[in-house]
């Protein structure tokens, strides 16, 4: 049961690359975009925690049961396929808009409301619903150690997001990006949602073929 959870673990790793990168990335973009001079770039940051109490509860609520009705059941590994996708979205999103402010053309920062939207509805189904999962999934002498694991994860994560920025700094790669037309920020941009579809793409297979535990049978043979 570990080790099927730590695959899992691991391949939510990308979301984190991509997640944690709204209080670095997104707020530089947002110190060159157009706002009024009382409203400081870093304060977009409060719209995460906003839109999450907005979610959670649309999501339960409105949401899952309206895909059930369809027949669609949004389980906890759909759900953070879904996630994780969403958040390449919101850095497809915020990688047009780079190149759009790195042609020179004056970009509000209003327009960051989209990304933030679509970054933090991939965070409510995916780390909300990978605690969840993980939690009742796991053996009861190995919750602990399940929850450490995950939060190794987000570790993990921010580590591709350093291995990027330092590759960005050999000659070689940014005379690569230079010739593709792109700055190195909408490159990375980019490069980083390509990076999450992949791990998307690679999830979803591996939930399709993933044997799910029933909860009451690991507290039973515990």
């Amino acid at each position: 049961a570990v080790l099927r959870l730590l695959v899992v673990f691991a391949l939510v790793t990308p979301f984190w690359s991509l997640f944690d990168q709204k209080a670095s990335t997104w707020v530089i973009q947002a110190g060159s975009m157009s706002k009024p001079s009382w409203f400081e770039a870093g304060q977009m940051q409060a719209l995460n925690p906003a839109l999450v109490m907005i979610l959670i509860p649309f999501n339960n609520l409105v949401l899952y049961p309206l895909l059930r009705r369809w027949g669609y059941e949004p389980t906890a590994l759909r759900r953070m396929t879904a996630g994780i996708v969403y958040s390449a979205l919101a850095w497809v999103v915020v990688g047009l808009m780079q190149l759009v402010i790195d042609g020179g053309h004056p970009l509000s920062i209003v327009w960051q409301v989209l990304p933030y939207a679509l970054l933090t509805f991939g965070e409510v189904l995916v780390s909300a619903t990978g605690l969840e999962f993980a939690y009742s999934q796991a053996p009861p002498s190995m919750k602990g150690t399940l929850m450490s694991f995950w939060n190794l994860s987000v570790t993990v994560g921010n580590l591709w997001v350093l291995l990027a920025n330092l590759g960005v700094k050999n000659e070689a790669v940014t005379g690569a990006i230079a010739r593709t037309g792109l700055g190195v920020a909408a490159f990375q941009m980019f490069f980083f949602a390509l990076f999450a579809l992949l791990a998307a793409l690679a999830f979803g297979a591996y939930a399709r073929r993933s044997r799910v535990a029933d909860p009451s049978r690991l507290v039973g043979s515990a």
